[in-house]
């Protein structure tokens, strides 16, 4: 696994100070951590964790459970979360008694979070709400008027917008929430395949068999699932996509 290398954006020795958790309010990319124990990184968005991993002798850990294994972690907030890094929070053996935890920032622009975040959903490193931590936020939707339009080409059969194999809208006729799971896979496969052959970033990932059609592509903060028919116009779907991809990016900037 190779995340985007970034920009070195300077180490954090002492978490527990307020210019460290004030640094990171605005912080957008990778904090890479090394323990006397083992290392990993977290993936952190304006505060919000967003991904994580740890690896240690007793093995590698994804997610949550890397989370867990560090130490006790607010998955909501990064300052509260390193503020719960001390010298005490790790178990020293003999001669690691004066080794303290090192926090190493690499920012990532808006393009390589993007690409990281692809990364770590591929390897299943994105992070769940749990127990009394807020579920995270919702992703803006896309404009339902544009949706419904698509919607009305020959051969579509429904469309949806998942996020983290959640269905956020849908349109049509399908069980969405099943769409929505299975979509999740195909996207975190075709990920997968195009980060091992680096061949670029994804743009659309089409599936087309005897009787029907799929096309999904990021959108903005989602991703977007359309299901038609074998006689849809696979160019005219494409190119609706492509306009709807590129109008939210010139939107975004």
């Amino acid at each position: 696994m190779k995340l985007p290398e970034g920009t070195d954006s300077g180490i954090i020795t002492n978490p527990q100070e307020d210019r460290a958790v004030q640094r990171l309010v605005s912080f957008q990319g990778t904090i890479d951590i090394e323990t006397a124990q083992g290392f990993g990184f977290i993936l952190a968005q304006g505060g919000t964790l967003v991904a994580a991993y740890y690896r240690d002798d007793r093995g590698s850990y994804q997610g949550n459970d890397a989370l867990d294994r560090i130490g006790s972690a607010d998955t909501d907030n990064v300052g509260h979360y390193l503020q719960a890094f001390s010298s005490d929070a790790f178990p020293y053996g003999s001669g690691e008694r004066d080794f303290q935890p090192r926090f190493s920032l690499r920012s990532y622009s808006d393009e390589e979070f993007r690409e990281a975040v692809d990364i770590c959903r591929s390897e299943g490193l994105t992070l769940t709400a749990q127990g009394k931590n807020p579920p995270p936020k919702r992703p803006v939707p896309l404009d339902e008027n544009r949706l419904k339009k698509m919607l009305s080409l020959y051969g579509i059969v429904a469309i949806s917008t998942f996020y983290e194999g959640f269905a956020v809208q849908s349109l049509g006729d399908a069980d969405f929430e099943h769409v929505a799971a299975l979509a999740e896979d195909l996207l975190r496969a075709g990920i997968k395949i195009i980060r091992e052959m680096k061949i670029g970033t994804l743009s659309q990932l089409i599936l087309e068999t005897g009787t029907n059609k799929i096309i999904i592509a990021p959108c903005g903060d989602l991703y977007l699932c359309v299901f038609a028919r074998k006689d849809a116009q696979l160019g005219m779907l494409r190119v609706a996509i492509k306009n709807l991809q590129l109008e939210l990016s010139e939107n975004s900037e």
